[in-house]
């Protein structure tokens, strides 16, 4: 009995769906006229009546709307709508966003709806008339009238429509009308022009245009030409202002940088040994942009501590379906004099929320160095580079200030095109000004990055260590002659601190090297080759377990618009 009763529930569910996808399905509409009335004044005005009629099947339908461009116009003004009735009798709308009201809002477009009782499988007729200024235009030796007479957006048809354009009696043609859109038929009787069209589908709209001698009913072209013809005039001059800004700016940031870049003394040729004693994590960091410690320093700091001893590394046997390979850091002793950032370093990894540790997982290295304790490891190494006096203050005072520069134009940039282009008076070309502002700001803030805040000094000791790095980068590449048999251990602590773990372990298991570092142990019964790729595994795992820390139709036609209804 229940299983009847719930395939029956099942049924009417069924059922219920089907009947109102059919409801839905019907509920459509469609315009079998769309007729525009244009009447044109002796000032270039046009007094316009559009009337729909609109067939509704289904609904029911609670409104119909109009969008009203007024772009290419001087505005438009007197709207009023009204509606038939069930009764027939046509009614003229009051304003208001209630049921039997007509809404009008909006700025451009304007937006025309007609709020209707719920309606239902009929008929209704719509009519909207308005007032559009300044729409004749001086063009080409003549007096032109672009108009729009469909929208350019509407999703139904339209069975016939018919636009009529009357010009005043006493003028006359030149040449013939005009269809820039559509495909109406053309005919003439007397001072009234006719287009009608049949069977349309939606979003198909027409413009038509007429000239009249040149004259005839401008003495000047309507305001929003006027203003156009300045704009345009105006452009070259807010052009060439923003490029003298842009070049003026570019002059300036120039100066400044090569004021302050620091002038460092290199030596022509290859370096094949470290160029002094420094420690592979302040090498490293010393041959950052910005001389802060990154992962890949903490990285050769912590094969350094393993080659002297304090560290081991261990293949972990457990692994999971997302990970086939996990390594275990474990501190032997504590070293007996070591430099701040290996101190802070050790700190870093074996001081847990629970207290001192001895051991920690590669994978766990993603949540250390994301801690707010990395902060402190990359503050100690940036305090030893202080300590050599190896950091300019005025440097780094002028690369702070060439970077709030860029974000001051940056933002005054933005609020110009903002302010600007909110207005619009001036037209589109002062946006340019802006722009450069805004394109100097990030050139400049970009540019800030070419300032070391290093001293002379130390930007030679980097440029040596640079030479170096650019070795070790070869041979990672192949290019460079590897002479000593041990040179995979030997650099390998710099190697990782200049971030080429990965691809100098791989370029030398190529090379078929076997040998692991001491301090490494691959899982029991590997043999050197499966050694090998273990810490390949681990050299892998390890660059990337610190990436967080790394950081319309109408061609210009007046008119046009929406239309629909719902």
């Amino acid at each position: 009995m229940f299983k009847r009763s719930g395939w029956m529930a099942l049924i009417l569910v069924a059922a219920l769906f089907v009947l109102t996808g059919t409801v839905y399905a019907q509920k459509s509409y469609s315009a079998d006229r769309f007729d525009v009335d244009v009447t044109v004044q002796n000032d270039g005005s046009l007094l316009v009546t559009e009337t729909v009629v609109f067939d509704f099947v289904g609904g029911p339908f609670t409104y119909v709307f109009r969008e009203l461009p007024n772009d290419h116009t001087d505005g438009i003004t007197n709207i009023i709508g009204s509606v038939d009735g069930d009764d027939g009798f046509r009614r003229t709308l009051s304003q208001g966003d209630q049921t039997g009201q007509l809404e009008i809002s909006g700025g451009s477009p304007i937006r025309v709806t007609w709020h209707l009782e719920p309606t239902s499988n009929t008929t209704r007729t719509f009519v909207l008339s308005y007032h559009v200024l300044g729409v004749v235009r001086q063009a080409e030796g003549s007096d032109l009238l672009l108009w729009q007479a469909l929208p350019d957006e509407y999703e139904y048809t339209i069975a016939h429509s018919t636009t009529t354009i009357n010009y005043p009696a006493g003028l006359e043609l030149v040449g013939q009308p005009e269809v820039q859109a559509g495909q109406p038929t053309v005919s003439r009787d007397g001072n009234q022009v006719r287009f009608t069209s049949q069977n349309l589908q939606p979003n198909s709209p027409l413009v038509v245009g007429l000239r009249f001698p040149a004259g005839s009913i401008l003495t000047a072209p309507p305001e929003w030409q006027a203003r156009q013809e300045t704009q345009s005039a105006q452009t070259p001059i807010w052009i060439g202002v923003s490029a003298a800004i842009l070049a003026a700016g570019l002059t300036v940031l120039f100066t400044r940088i090569m004021r302050y870049r620091p002038r460092a003394t290199t030596r022509p040729g290859v370096v094949y040994e470290p160029p002094s004693k420094l420690a592979p994590g302040i090498a490293g960091t010393l041959l950052t942009y910005d001389a802060n410690p990154t992962w890949a320093n903490a990285l050769g700091t912590l094969f350094s501590l393993a080659e002297q001893g304090v560290l081991e590394i261990d293949e972990s046997p457990e692994q999971k379906w997302y990970r086939k390979h996990d390594f275990l850091i474990r501190l032997l002793e504590e070293p007996a004099q070591p430099l701040p950032h290996e101190e802070a370093l050790l700190d870093l990894l074996f001081t847990t929320k629970k207290g001192p540790a001895k051991t920690v997982k590669f994978s766990d290295l993603s949540d250390v160095v994301t801690s707010r304790r990395w902060k402190t490891f990359t503050e100690t190494g940036r305090m030893e580079l202080k300590l050599a006096d190896w950091f300019s203050p005025e440097r780094n005072r002028a690369r702070k200030s060439i970077v709030f520069s860029g974000i001051l134009l940056l933002a005054v940039g933005f609020a110009a095109m903002i302010l600007l282009g909110v207005t619009g008076s001036l037209g589109l070309a002062p946006l340019a000004v802006g722009g450069s502002l805004g394109l100097l700001g990030i050139i400049t803030a970009i540019a800030s990055t070419a300032i070391s805040p290093l001293t002379d000094e130390a930007a030679t000791r980097k440029a040596e260590w640079e030479q170096f790095a650019d070795y070790l980068k070869e041979v990672t590449k192949g290019k460079a002659a590897v002479d000593n048999p041990n040179l995979f251990f030997k650099y390998l602590p710099y190697a990782a601190a200049f971030g080429l773990l990965p691809q100098w372990t791989r370029y030398f298991e190529k090379e078929g090297w076997t040998e692991v570092p001491p301090y490494f142990h691959a899982l029991p019964n590997s043999d050197p080759a499966q050694s090998m790729a273990a810490f390949g595994a681990m050299s892998a795992a390890s660059s990337t377990a610190g990436g967080a820390a790394a950081g319309a139709a109408g061609a210009g036609a007046a008119g046009g618009g929406a239309s629909g209804a719902g």
